[in-house]
């Protein structure tokens, strides 16, 4: 697996799995920009996040009206509680 975990989904269970998985790359931007396509094109996507590997923490959004909004806040990081 690559650096850059893309998961998404209709429903954001904070515990999910591999059912929300979708793709890995090895930059940031490569897996933001697939994430802004599901945005675009996939109606039943409610949120998205990207999860690196290297540092532990992950990036989440909402999909609003076809693009990704950052959560402010509610970015995952090892050891959060």
């Amino acid at each position: 697996m690559k650096r850059y975990a893309l998961f998404s989904g209709a429903y954001n269970l904070m515990m999910g799995g591999v059912k929300d998985l979708r793709q890995s790359y090895h930059t940031e931007k490569k897996a933001f920009e697939v994430a802004t396509q599901i945005a675009k094109s996939d109606i039943f996507t409610s949120w998205v996040q990207i999860f690196d590997k290297k540092t532990d923490t992950a990036k989440i959004y909402s999909v609003v009206d076809g693009k990704l909004k950052e959560r402010k806040g509610k970015s995952i990081t090892e050891g959060a509680s």
